[in-house]
């Protein structure tokens, strides 16, 4: 397949334009980072921040590969790298959820490192950024693979996001926490949980608010307060890493969570947003006679 066909069909297919990041991550990237990443993208990545960023500045090159990174992780790009060294270098497109890497148990959002970025197209190796569109997708999302994987029932969508919601509200007959909090770790692929992102308010678990990845908002705890849920999953609701937005964002969650009689749970930001890579795209992309290849963060909590 070329790779200006894949990425046309995830442009279309996702509707890039409606969930459009124009500031460029403005908040996680530096200007040079930004800058960088937009001297070679695509047209459409550009004016998006998602989409094909073709490094070799080749968006024709043919490949049979794909490769699914939830973060673009140093190691986890080296990999990729080395895989197409050994299968001689014809090609491949990373397909992930971040255009930066994040380390949510200290230091936060990592640029991917200019070294790293030319020898991916050294290698004909592409990106592909699939961020908000993801998120907000009515069906492949990153919040409903979480709720279909743990077999509730899409009430409604929540909090609002780039041009759609985020979150999604799922509907179940009343389940103890412990026995929840086991599917969830099942699900999320986790070894188990971190305790400080567990809060067991003594409610059963029935109507749950659900957003995958970053979920440490305090609009959407109080949202989904409002619309009656008695737990809210996300893959991280506390904000752990360092940083001056970190700190008032804590102050703000405290008073939130301080007024919710809600349960909380993390599936961690990288398990959580594993799903729909694993259960959603891995299976699509299978299905366009690709070669697809989901390389796992080694541990979720990182």
């Amino acid at each position: 397949m070329k790779s200006s066909e894949f990425s046309a069909r995830l442009d279309e297919m996702f509707d890039l334009r409606r969930h459009a990041e124009p500031d460029g991550w403005d908040f996680a990237l530096s200007p040079s980072a930004i800058q960088a990443l937009r001297a070679v993208g695509s047209p459409i990545f550009r004016e998006t921040f998602n989409g094909l960023i073709p490094f070799s500045n080749d968006d024709q090159l043919m490949f049979e590969r794909v490769y699914l990174l939830v973060f673009p992780e140093w190691n986890l790009i080296e990999q990729v790298i080395e895989s197409e060294r050994a299968a001689g270098g014809e090609g491949a497109i990373v397909v992930t959820h971040h255009p930066v890497d994040m380390e949510t148990s200290d230091r936060g959002f990592i640029e991917i490192p200019q070294s790293q970025l030319v020898r991916l197209g050294a290698a004909d190796i592409s990106l592909y950024v699939l961020h908000a569109a993801l998120d907000c997708h009515e069906s492949i999302s990153t919040s409903g693979a979480l709720s279909d994987g743990l077999e509730l029932k899409r009430l409604r969508t929540f909090a609002p996001y780039h041009g759609g919601d985020c979150g999604v509200i799922g509907l179940q007959e009343p389940e103890s926490f412990y026995s929840f909090a086991e599917r969830v770790r099942v699900l999320c692929d986790l070894p188990g949980f971190n305790l400080n992102q567990v809060r067991f308010s003594g409610r059963t678990v029935s109507r749950v608010a659900i957003l995958a990845g970053g979920g440490d908002d305090a609009d959407y705890i109080r949202e989904a307060e409002a619309l009656g849920c008695d737990t809210y999953l996300a893959g991280h609701w506390w904000t752990p890493h360092r940083g001056e937005w970190c700190d008032g964002n804590r102050k703000l969650l405290r008073e939130a969570i301080g007024r919710s009689d809600m349960n909380f749970l993390s599936g961690s930001h990288d398990g959580s947003e594993l799903v729909v890579f694993r259960d959603r795209l891995q299976p699509m992309f299978t299905s366009w006679g690709l070669d697809v290849r989901l390389i796992r963060q080694l541990d979720h909590w990182r």
